[in-house]
This record gives C-alpha cells, sequence and structure tokens, in this order.
C-alpha cells in the first residue's frame, strides 16, 4: 500500500498544482473571451465543437488508454499502434472535411462550412498526438503532462483574445482549438519520439483490440448522451440558446474538471499495476471518492447560492439567462466529480465490458431527461431538471455495479461514506439561504461574504470529526518534523 499511496499521492500532486494553477488562466481566457465575443458566436461554434468532439472520439477508438493500461506491449507493440493511429487519424480528418456542407445544413447555418472544415485539422492533430500522450501517462509523467498543458492552454488562449480583439469573430475560438491540438501533439512527439513503422502489425493490435473496443463503445454512447443536449438544444432551441446552455455547462465542469481531473489521470495508470489486487483497488478508490465527495457537494451548494454573482462578474449582465439554468446544473457538481473517476476504475481492472452496459444504461437516462427538457419543457430550466434527475439514477446503477459486481463489495457501506458530506452540505445551505434574504447590491461584497460562510461552515464540520483533526494533525506534525 505504501507504494501506490506514495505513486498515487505524487501524481495527484502535481497534477493538482498543474490544474489549480492553471484555474485563474483558464477562467481570465473565458472572462475576456465572453466579453469580446456575443453568446450567438459562442454557439455557432458549439454547433461544430459537438461533431468535432465524436470525431477525436473515433480516432482515439480506446487505444490511448489500451496502451496505459497494457504492461505487456513491447516497444515495437507501440510503433504499431502509433501507427494505426496516424493512418486513422488522416482518414477520419479527410472525412470530417468533406462532411463540413452536410453538417451546415443540418444545422441551417452556412456560415458552419468554413468553419467545419478548418476544424478538420483539430481533428487530426488530437489523432496524431494520442499514443505519444498515452506514453507519458503509462511512464507516471504527471509533472511533464500538467506542465505542459498549462503552457499550450495559455498560449492558446492568449492568441484567441488577440484574434477576437481585433474582430475575427468566432475564427478565434477555431483557431484556438486547432493551435491547442497542434501544439501539444508537437510537444508530447519530441518528449516521447515514436518510430514510425511501414507495417502496421496484426498480433499488436490483437494485444488491445478487445480493451480498446469496449472502450471505445462506452467511450461513443457516452459522446452521445453528454452531446445529446448541445445537438438537440443547437437544433430545436436555437444557436442563441445553445451560447447561453454552453457556457453554463462549461462553467459547471471547471471544478469537475479541476478537481476531478486532478486524480483520475492519475488513478487509471497508477491502480493498473494493482488490477489484479481488488482489495487494494477498492480501499485506494474508496479514500478518492470520499475526497470527491467531501469537496464535491459543498461546491454545489456554494455555487448554487452564488449563481448570479458569478455569471455576472466572470461573463458580464449579457449572459444573465444563464443563470437559472446554470443553478440547476451546479446541484450536480458533486454527482458529477465521483461520476467521472469510475471509469478509470472500471478501465483499471480491465472491466470494460461492465463499462460498456452502464454507459448503454447511462446513455438512455440522460437521454431521456434532455428530450424531457427539449421537447416537453421546451426551456434551458427544464433541460436541467431532467439531466439533474438522470445523473442521480445513474449514479446508483453505475456505483452498483462498480462496487458490487466488479470489485466484489457491499454497496450499502459505500454508500454510507456519504452521509458526512452531505451532512456539511445541508448545513451550509442553511445560512447561505438566510444571507440570500438580506444580500446587497454590491456583487462582489455578496460573493465574498457567500465564500466566507461557505468557508467558516465547511471547516467547521471538517473539524467536527475526529478522523479528520487527526489527518490534520498528523499532516502539522510531519511538516515540522521535515522543517
Amino acid at each position: 500500500m505504501t507504494s501506490i499511496n506514495k505513486s498515487l499521492g505524487s501524481g495527484i500532486l502535481y497534477t493538482a498544482l498543474a490544474r489549480y494553477s492553471g484555474i485563474f488562466f483558464s477562467i481570465f481566457i473565458g472572462a475576456v473571451l465572453a466579453r469580446l465575443l456575443s453568446p450567438e458566436e459562442f454557439g455557432i461554434v458549439a454547433l461544430v465543437t459537438v461533431f468535432v468532439t465524436f470525431f477525436n472520439l473515433l480516432s482515439n477508438f480506446g487505444i490511448g488508454q489500451a496502451v496505459v493500461q497494457n504492461q505487456s506491449l513491447t516497444d515495437d507493440d507501440v510503433q504499431s499502434i502509433f501507427s494505426f493511429s496516424i493512418l486513422l487519424g488522416f482518414l477520419l480528418a479527410g472525412l470530417f472535411f468533406f462532411a463540413a456542407p452536410f453538417i451546415a445544413r443540418f444545422y441551417n447555418e452556412s456560415e458552419l462550412t468554413n468553419i467545419s472544415k478548418w476544424l478538420a485539422l483539430s481533428v487530426l492533430f488530437n489523432s496524431l498526438q494520442i499514443i505519444p500522450k498515452a506514453i507519458f501517462q503509462k511512464a507516471l509523467k504527471f509533472k511533464q503532462i500538467g506542465i505542459l498543458t498549462i503552457i499550450v492552454q495559455v498560449t492558446c488562449g492568449i492568441i484567441a483574445i488577440i484574434l477576437a480583439y481585433r474582430g475575427f469573430s468566432y475564427y478565434a475560438l477555431v483557431v484556438q482549438s486547432i493551435l491547442n491540438g497542434l501544439f501539444t501533439l508537437i510537444i508530447f512527439y519530441y518528449w516521447a519520439p515514436i518510430k514510425i513503422a511501414l507495417i502496421i502489425k496484426k498480433e499488436s493490435i490483437n494485444k488491445i483490440i478487445r480493451f480498446s473496443s469496449f472502450n471505445f463503445l462506452f467511450n461513443l454512447i457516452n459522446y452521445f448522451s453528454r452531446n445529446g443536449d448541445n445537438l438537440l438544444i443547437g437544433k430545436f432551441l436555437g444557436s442563441a440558446q445553445l451560447g447561453f446552455y454552453d457556457k453554463s455547462y462549461r462553467l459547471m465542469m471547471l471544478p469537475v474538471q479541476h478537481l476531478t481531473h486532478v486524480i483520475t489521470p492519475v488513478l487509471m495508470p497508477v491502480l493498473s499495476k494493482y488490477q489484479d489486487d481488488k482489495e487494494v483497488v477498492y480501499n485506494t478508490y474508496l479514500k478518492v471518492v470520499k475526497i470527491l465527495a467531501t469537496i464535491g457537494f459543498p461546491v454545489s451548494i456554494f455555487l448554487f447560492f452564488s449563481a448570479y454573482e458569478i455569471i455576472n462578474i466572470v461573463y458580464g449582465p449579457q449572459w444573465n439567462q444563464s443563470i437559472p439554468v446554470f443553478k440547476i446544473i451546479a446541484l450536480m457538481i458533486g454527482i458529477q466529480m465521483i461520476y467521472a473517476s469510475a471509469s478509470s476504475v472500471f478501465l483499471a481492472i480491465n472491466r470494460t465490458h461492465l463499462l460498456f452496459y452502464y454507459g448503454l444504461i447511462g446513455a438512455t437516462l440522460l437521454l431521456s431527461g434532455i428530450s424531457y427538457g427539449v421537447f416537453i419543457g421546451k426551456t434551458l430550466e427544464a433541460v436541467g431538471y431532467g439531466l439533474l434527475v438522470a445523473f442521480c439514477l445513474n449514479f446508483f446503477i453505475v456505483f452498483y455495479m462498480l462496487i458490487h459486481i466488479a470489485l466484489n463489495k457491499s454497496f450499502f457501506n459505500f454508500l454510507k461514506i456519504f452521509l458526512f458530506p452531505l451532512m456539511i452540505s445541508l448545513t451550509m445551505a442553511g445560512p447561505l439561504w438566510f444571507y440570500s434574504k438580506y444580500e446587497t447590491n454590491n456583487i462582489f461584497y455578496n460573493l465574498a461574504l457567500k465564500l466566507v460562510i461557505s468557508c467558516i461552515t465547511f471547516g467547521l464540520m471538517f473539524l467536527s470529526k475526529r478522523e479528520n483533526r487527526n489527518i490534520i494533525q498528523m499532516g502539522i506534525k510531519q511538516y515540522i518534523n521535515k522543517a
């Protein structure tokens, strides 16, 4: 356990440093672009992004994670798999380029033709970087990955801001996407060069085909369930409504990405090395879930009561139509954070067939929730409520399959770990609700005071548990001893 805790802790530390130092840049870049571009301009690019994401999924085909999970691959195998990914990338990028007129016709937006043709480059570059990046992850080089990711994020963001300021409209976002893929490819390939083999060996592909196939099918299903909202809202409610929804969803996903994605990129490579010891995997994962729940549930409550201030401060009053749906989907943050970590465990223990099954069930629930919002409620708020109910139902199904079926542990005992995080969240909600009845007209003052209230309430509740006090005391003692 010492070895796995060390690898997991080190990986999380460096990934966290990279993620959290990137939060400021991400929010700043998004805030500046939101003031330079209109909701319609964001919505136009969001329409095509749905298809870009789909083609990126096809180009991955689950081979990146297969390379990370499989511990028996030789250098020749990796070369052969890389060559396969290159061929697949060029084929799909070409297909995306020629599909541009059909994408534009689907949405009845003629300008999408040129946008889609340019974004074919993004599809190509994202495909070519898959294997070099997987080599980094397999070697547990999380520090380097974090640093490189921030460099690319900041560089591309600055370029997008300059282009938007100079009047390039939505092409600023297009160029940002293309350069993100290109720079990432160049950097990862420079640090992890892979020889391109002239022959794709069947035996090399066979080593990963079962794992990658089930993983691909899960990702394919997950794509339609996660992007069904963008497809349906863009088609039936319009690009402006999609712009408001997209901003709300992206803002909601910031804490999910910057908290969950600190852990999950580390979780799968580390647990893969202990995939045959379910006891180690379960105990390690239990610690991860406790952390995610303790942070995620209170964050959901804080963002729910601070939606007005956050939207106005970050994006400006022109985005106020995003507030109602943001409040609703903010309640999903805690569930999303924990839910997002489950796939890493399924992949690590090579139970990709179960991953596929839960993806199928989840897609049905999520698409049902989205369809309710678009076709019955016909509002963004209705979409939010549909997603919230679907995610809650899906949460129980996924973790029953993971804990009880895959890891052979008690699902009821697993659920007990959520009692304390829920208690913290409900305790926070009381004073925040009370203050919201008497808040001032100064949004900066309101947000600051709500943050103080949340931190004090969280701190008192967290320290009320002896286990947490002991952890802090041990941390202080270790720091003093090292000093």
